[in-house]
């Protein structure tokens, strides 16, 4: 009788001490997070971001050039978004050239809340060493594809491409919070 006396004990005390642990956590941890707002904002649409490249803001080293990739929230409230943008380089056409951009793994996904006027961004880098190895052409638009959306938007920007299918020579982050990388 002790003996089950004493292992009902233990394993009180046990789930207690895992309660109380699991108190100590959460308080520990509601204290370090950001106060939650008050409602969830809405998904970003394409109609709801108007995307750039960031000229001013590129450099390049070693054969690869990278751009901050802007993408601006023109609605009159916050929206939010997660994960990759879709990609692409066209001629003046409107045909791709070369394949969709491949995912730089760089930041780790996270929601991003853009609010009414603001600016996220995704690294986007081109290899010209990969071009100069496919047929290389200019492209004067690229295709950009919001993360999550089957909507594009287009947008002036002129770069060496590949006119051939099966080479990916861009790359993009995930989008991230601002607009300097």
């Amino acid at each position: 009788m002790i003996k089950g006396t004493r292992r009902a004990a233990a394993a009180v005390a046990a789930a207690l001490a895992l309660g109380i642990g699991s108190a100590v956590w959460a308080a520990s941890s509601a204290s370090a997070a950001p106060s939650a707002p008050s409602a969830i904002p809405p998904v970003c649409t394409t109609a709801n971001l108007s995307v750039w490249v960031n000229l001013s803001q590129g450099n390049g080293a070693a054969g690869t050039f990278y751009y901050p990739l802007e993408f601006t929230n023109t609605s009159n409230h916050t929206c939010r978004t997660w994960g990759y943008p879709g990609v692409s380089a066209l001629n003046a056409s409107g045909k791709q050239l070369g394949d969709a951009a491949g995912r730089n793994p760089l930041y780790a996904g996270a929601w991003v809340n853009i609010p009414a006027g603001g600016t996220a961004h995704s690294l986007l880098s081109y290899g010209n060493a990969e071009v100069s190895t496919c047929k290389p052409t200019t492209a004067s638009l690229i295709k950009v594809y919001p993360p999550n959306q089957t909507t594009s938007a287009r947008g002036f920007f002129s770069l060496p491409s590949c006119s051939l299918p099966r080479h990916v020579y861009l790359s993009v982050t995930v989008l991230r919070p601002g607009t300097s990388i």
